[in-house]
């Protein structure tokens, strides 16, 4: 194994999680930087059909172990998240899965370890708060005093449990892209635990509160940085849902910065991953320029500073409008 730069080592982690490992992969490095982006237990999942060059038993041993942690911790946040959601529904209250939420609670059993998640995001109307709350705290849980948000109005967390819950009006990201009626319309009701009931948000919403929380919410769109986690989320929807309307998340993302932030999701994903979405064509400079400063920033953590800098300077850049947003990938969604 030869030592690796930090480029090297981001774009083998990319290749692992394409299930192809570089053939002389510095497996230290590699660890490292799947640690960074929380995706070890992805990176093992993605590598269990690999057939190639040995991966070092060394290697093996440790995507195993803390893949078999994380199943452990995923078997317990479940558990606690059907606890829950039966709570909830005493109360008249039928919750709405976000997030990692959904993947917990549909994933089969020998898949539940595959990712990492950190808390467990459930949505009630605005004017069910004080019930859930109510009835969240008859079951042990307290609300943690500075966690409260404007989507948000709590977090609530027992010390037996190994995550926290947080309550939600609406997703992560800006208000105007939450659409209440069509995400209740647009779910299904899922059977959770024995006598549970939450809805599931379609495909679509899924991809929209990903593509929301991460470049809006957590502002990605503006630092230039990756969440490979939730990428490999987007892509296992991709995977799971090969129907998924992209122009219907399109719809559902308004104004320009929120096109090019879809678009430069749309770029990584094909790009990083592999995934079979909508092509953006190279006239829309902005999101490629955007998946390109994303990339150096990734393999070249010291550039960061100035690669902003560019950012910065380049945002008078617009190019194109709302419509003619998608083109079609070779054979079609």
């Amino acid at each position: 194994m030869t030592k690796m730069t930090a480029a090297s080592r981001f774009d083998a982690l990319v290749s692992c999680l394409r299930g192809r490992p570089p053939a002389d992969a510095d497996w230290v490095g590699v660890v490292e930087e799947a640690n960074r982006y929380l995706v070890v237990p992805a990176v093992r999942a993605a590598l269990a059909g690999w057939a190639g060059p040995e991966v070092p038993r060394d290697a093996r041993d440790y995507l195993d172990f803390i893949h078999g942690r994380n199943h452990e911790r995923n078997l317990r946040l479940r558990a606690q998240a059907v606890e829950a959601v039966e709570a909830l529904n005493r109360r008249g209250i039928v919750p709405t899965l976000l997030k990692g939420a959904c993947t917990l609670l549909t994933a089969a059993e020998d898949r539940l370890g595959d990712r990492i998640l950190c808390d467990l995001d459930i949505l009630v109307p605005e004017d069910g708060v004080p019930a859930a709350l109510s009835c969240l705290s008859a079951i042990g849980y307290e609300v943690q005093p500075g966690e409260a948000q404007d989507h948000a109005p709590a977090a609530l967390a027992r010390r037996r449990d190994v995550g926290m819950i947080d309550l939600h009006v609406r997703p992560p990201g800006p208000a105007r892209f939450h659409h209440p009626g069509r995400l209740a319309r647009s779910g299904r009701v899922l059977a959770v635990g024995a006598t549970g009931r939450a809805v599931l948000p379609s495909p679509e919403f899924r991809a929209l509160h990903l593509i929301a929380h991460d470049m809006f919410h957590d502002k990605l769109y503006l630092s230039g940085d990756f969440e490979l986690r939730r990428l490999v989320d987007l892509d296992g929807i991709v995977k799971a849902h090969p129907g998924l309307d992209w122009k219907e998340v399109a719809a559902l993302l308004d104004g320009r910065a929120a096109r090019h932030a879809l678009e430069a999701q749309l770029v990584a994903l094909r790009s990083l991953l592999g995934a079979n979405v909508p092509a953006v064509p190279l006239s829309h400079a902005v999101p490629h320029f955007q998946h390109w400063r994303r990339l150096q920033q990734a393999r070249h953590p010291g550039f960061r500073t100035f690669l902003r800098g560019i950012y910065r300077s380049s945002r008078r850049l617009g190019g194109g409008g709302t419509r003619g947003l998608l083109t079609e990938p070779p054979g079609g969604l």
